[in-house]
């Protein structure tokens, strides 16, 4: 970890290669459950900011597992044209209480697409959870404050090395 974050930081909740190693079995599950439901192409959905870097190497590994398995799964990123009978696989960073995502999914439901799963690399377990569970889950983690990876705070935080992880 950078000199700079030692002060900040309690401790590393979850590895490196702990978050690499999830999110290609991540990858894998996703793939089989579209591959399952047939869906012809995926329609991929990122969650503000935070969730760039899991959409980034979720996509690498989608790709590694969609070539590995020789199968065919087209991928694009769209929000501003989501039509209907479209498979959307929505990609979140965190899921705190689950609120902001229910919130979301009914938004997306509304545009009436074939399916709408979602993907999250964290799942907060916290009193304030609305029980929402997303259909992908790289990790559950404590009612902790996490940074690394991509998640920041106020903008701080968000460049720390990918090798030091949340």
């Amino acid at each position: 970890m950078a000199p700079r974050y030692e002060s900040y930081v309690d401790h590393v909740l979850i590895p490196n290669g702990m978050v690499k190693d999830r999110i290609e079995k991540m990858a894998l599950n996703i793939v089989t459950s579209f591959g399952n439901d047939k869906a012809r192409s995926v329609t991929l959905l990122c969650v503000l900011k935070g969730g760039f870097r899991f959409l980034a190497d979720l996509i690498h590994a989608l790709e590694s597992t969609i070539m590995a398995r020789g199968t065919s799964l087209p991928m694009s990123m769209d929000f501003a044209r989501i039509k209907s009978y479209v498979d959307i696989l929505v990609v979140e960073d965190i899921i705190d209480t689950g609120k902001t995502m229910r919130y979301l999914l009914k938004y997306l439901e509304s545009l009436s697409p074939r399916s709408v799963k979602v993907a999250s690399l964290l799942l907060k377990r916290t009193p304030l959870s609305s029980g929402y569970k997303p259909d992908f889950t790289g990790f559950e983690i404590p009612d902790r404050f996490v940074v690394g990876y991509a998640f920041d705070y106020n903008d701080h935080f968000r460049d720390m090395h990918v090798s030091d992880s949340c």
